[in-house]
């Protein structure tokens, strides 16, 4: 199946991108109400250069760690899909 526009690629490349920014922007918003990254990484579980390397060097956040540090800055990742025809946003569906 050929996708119109954007090539998937590209598209998860973005999302991934803007899920990045995003985990910056609430960690520097978090810190600023005093969470610093060794509590993070204790919350985590994690080595606080762990922590460190994900917050400096994006591109080496997996998925399964953004996900684990909004989680661990009390935020939620959340899923949805957009139907492209009317840009209606419906939930996702779980069997």
């Amino acid at each position: 199946m050929e996708m119109r526009g954007v090539g998937a690629a590209e598209k998860a490349e973005r999302v991934q991108r803007q899920l990045w920014r995003l985990i910056g922007q609430v960690y520097e918003k978090r810190r600023k109400d005093g969470l610093n990254q060794s509590r993070l990484a204790r919350r985590l579980g994690v080595p606080r250069g762990q922590v460190c390397l994900w917050l400096r060097d994006r591109e080496r956040m997996t998925l399964k760690a953004a996900v684990r540090l909004a989680d661990a800055m009390d935020y939620d990742v959340d899923e949805r899909l957009v139907r492209r025809a009317t840009g209606v946003v419906e939930p996702a569906i779980v069997q």
